[in-house]
């Protein structure tokens, strides 16, 4: 069933209005009014038009109204592009009139300094007022393909005469295109077109004063003929909406692709923990986005490139990958550029390689990649690719072949996309040269998209995988349910009665055993007495640790002390602790200790939440111990994880090699390791109002069977 988008018909007048006002038209086209004004008429909108222009009685041939308030007629949609000071007049006519949406194409609003703000501000105010819905300020309009409306004054939409369009194949492939760009949106538009992809959506959103993002996405992703969202996003008005309606997206496998720019840090902030250090705002971001199943592009050409690989393929089932082409070279280069992003191209079986050299000379290859050579000139192709779909140890095919000359799609074109869409296998086709225009055009009519570039080819792959495993992980959701019922109010009350922000690690580590995840035996001392007690209770040897809200990184004041034996080695390291952090600050007070049992042997992780403003709780794993912050060997993931997504974690880092075991040591514990990081995701998931960081570094993940110990924890109140 299909996924139920929040208000899907409440922007239907928007893009699908009756009727028109355009207030600040003309009849000069060199002017932003006479564009939209020539872009409406020309391009075959079917409905009323009532252009507002107090100097003029008719534009065009159209009548002309002095204001809104004079047209006395139903309006769907106005369109305001008069100078900014002149906006608001217009804005509270259109209220007047109970129009139900607004565009306003004029600048000179945020953008544009103190004065643009307050106009800006003003125009917030009037919308407190009313239920009218506003697109912009600076925004560059919109283009509604089924309604033929292009109502934007931008250079890149050029309609053709519908006659004069090649016919071509459309199965439900539209993509909407949101950007707060309107010059790139529509560049976008421009770049598509010439690749044969399909837009019956296009969106300028300006400054959002009112409509965002969201809403545009929530209305393009609920129409029926759209097949995937392509984006251009420079911020999130409603970060936590956008999120759940990306998730309906994947639910209904509706992609999204985005490039997500501002992805910079300008700025430095204090933070207690490594986990704040770490996880910075453009890697948080990333992982919510990923989370959600949504692709990321960082070039025009890859986002389309993206873009039309999700909508005309599966998702393969694995990362078995066979390359067909009619060029050695090609097929090299293409190889090696699979092998590096982690694909697999088995070599066939001797039957199947028996199968194939009844069509490919003797000086081709039939193992993998399967070179045909260009002695197969616009032939063959169908009969071999019809041949390794059958293939059930391939998942994906790529097909190379050159398209300078139209006559291999002339020969096998149709049948080409015909064996594409009779099999749910992932099939790329890349022209190692130009294809010429004849041969784009014929593809349009096949329905078939042609790469042009190998790297294009292996990130599009890329993104089939991930989107793919993005749906996995949505469908497949484990979790642990081992939680008690009041272990969540608990742990509030705890995190509550500390007064100051941050919590030391003795009280950090009690609300982590709350959630099921234990550390080393240990106690407080408020005095050496009690420190040889608390020894003597655990059992040499021992670690001791200053104790101190004041003190976050222990280890900057040489505060630990670790492998000590005995009472008088305890009693030593308890003066010279004392020592040290008077001499890193003299103004720190240590009223107490932390003695715990050594941990044994094993591998150093790192677990962390941090809290965003935007998207909440953010989990992340890694590498851990002293040198985490300069390894940042970490993925980060928002809160709460499933059991398959802590293990598909885990699996991302590069230490996951040593902890599978490596060079005569045995595998770590992972199984416990992933307990624990699921586990630390629910307490995020549970107190993320009540804090804003959590790390636990180290994390000793010890050999296979003997579990995980907590070595030291930190929790910083919100």
């Amino acid at each position: 069933m299909p996924i139920n988008f929040i208000e899907i018909e409440s922007m239907k007048k928007f893009f699908y209005p009756e009727s028109i006002v355009l207030v600040g038209a003309s009849e000069n086209k060199n002017k932003i009014g006479g564009k939209i004004l020539n872009a409406i008429v020309s391009c075959g909108y079917n409905g009323t038009i009532y252009p507002v222009n107090n100097k003029r009685e008719y534009v065009n041939d159209i009548k002309c109204y002095p204001d809104v308030t004079s047209v006395s007629k139903k309006i769907d949609l106005a369109i305001i592009s008069v100078p900014a000071p002149l906006v608001l007049e217009s804005i509270s006519q259109c209220a007047e009139c109970n129009i139900p949406y607004a565009i306003i194409i004029s600048s000179g609003f945020s953008e544009a300094g103190n004065s643009g703000k307050n106009l800006q501000l003003e125009l917030k105010n009037i919308l407190r007022n009313h239920s009218m819905r506003i697109s912009g300020p600076n925004a560059e309009g919109f283009y509604a393909a089924n309604n033929n409306l292009v109502a934007t004054f931008s250079p890149g939409i050029r309609i053709k005469n519908k006659n004069q369009e090649i016919k071509h194949v459309k199965i439900n492939k539209s993509i909407g295109l949101i950007s707060q760009s309107g010059g790139l949106g529509f560049s976008f538009y421009e770049r598509g077109k010439l690749v044969n992809l399909d837009f019956n959506y296009i969106v300028s959103t300006g400054n959002q004063v009112d409509l965002e993002i969201s809403d545009y996405a929530d209305y393009m992703l609920g129409q029926d003929d759209t097949a995937a969202l392509l984006m251009y996003v420079e911020s999130f008005i409603n970060p936590k909406r956008f999120v759940e309606i990306a998730k309906n997206a994947l639910k209904s496998r509706k992609p999204i692709v985005m490039i997500k720019t501002g992805r910079t840090d300008v700025g430095t902030r204090a933070i207690a923990s490594h986990t704040g250090a770490i996880a910075s705002s453009s890697r948080i971001v990333d992982a919510v986005l990923e989370d959600c199943g949504v692709i990321q592009g960082y070039d025009q050409s890859e986002l389309l490139d993206i873009t039309a690989a999700l909508t005309q393929n599966p998702t393969p089932n694995g990362t078995r990958v066979a390359v067909i082409s009619a060029s050695g070279g090609a097929a090299v280069w293409m190889s090696d550029a699979l092998r590096e992003e982690k694909y697999d191209l088995p070599i066939l079986t001797k039957e199947h390689q028996n199968a194939l050299s009844k069509f490919i000379p003797s000086f081709g290859s039939v193992i993998n990649p399967i070179d045909t050579t260009a002695h197969m000139f616009g032939k063959g192709i169908a009969d071999i690719l019809e041949m390794v779909i059958q293939f059930d140890y391939i998942d994906a095919i790529v097909l190379a072949v050159s398209l300078a000359n139209t006559q291999r799609l002339v020969n096998e074109g149709e049948r080409i996309a015909s064996l594409i869409r009779s099999v749910e296998k992932t099939i790329l086709i890349y022209s190692y040269t130009v294809p010429s225009d004849e041969s784009v055009q014929l593809l349009r009519s096949f329905g078939l998209y042609c790469f042009t570039s190998i790297r294009g080819c292996v990130i599009s792959l890329n993104a089939l995988r991930d989107y793919g495993k993005a749906y996995f992980f949505e469908k497949n959701n484990t979790k642990i349910s081992s939680i008690n019922s009041n272990t969540k109010s608990d742990s509030v009350s705890l995190i509550e009665s500390s007064i100051k922000k941050i919590i030391p690690e003795f009280h950090s580590k009690k609300i982590l055993r709350k959630y099921g995840i234990s550390s080393v035996d240990e106690g407080i001392a408020r005095n050496i007495q009690d420190a040889r007690a608390i020894a003597s209770q655990i059992g040499y040897p021992v670690v001791l640790k200053a104790h101190s809200s004041d003190l976050a990184h222990k280890s900057d004041a040489h505060a630990v002390i670790l492998n000590i034996n005995n009472d008088a080695e305890l009693e030593a390291s308890y003066k010279k602790i004392i020592n040290n952090v008077k001499d890193f600050d003299p103004s720190l007070v240590i009223e107490e200790m932390l003695i715990q049992s050594m941990a044994g042997q094993g591998i150093e992780m790192i677990m962390g939440i941090q809290v965003d403003k935007d998207f909440g709780p953010i989990v992340m794993i890694g590498a851990g111990g002293i040198f985490a912050e300069v390894l940042e060997d970490v993925v980060l993931a928002p809160a709460p994880l499933s059991l398959e997504k802590g293990w598909e974690l885990i699996s991302r880092l590069k230490i996951s090699k040593i902890l599978s075991g490596v060079r005569g040591n045995p595998p770590a514990d992972v199984e416990a390791l992933v307990d624990a990081i699921v586990r630390f995701s629910i307490l995020a998931n549970d107190l993320h109002e009540v804090i804003s960081e959590f790390d636990v570094n180290p994390v000793i993940v010890h050999p296979k069977g003997q579990g995980i110990s907590i070595v030291d924890a930190l929790c910083v109140k919100r």
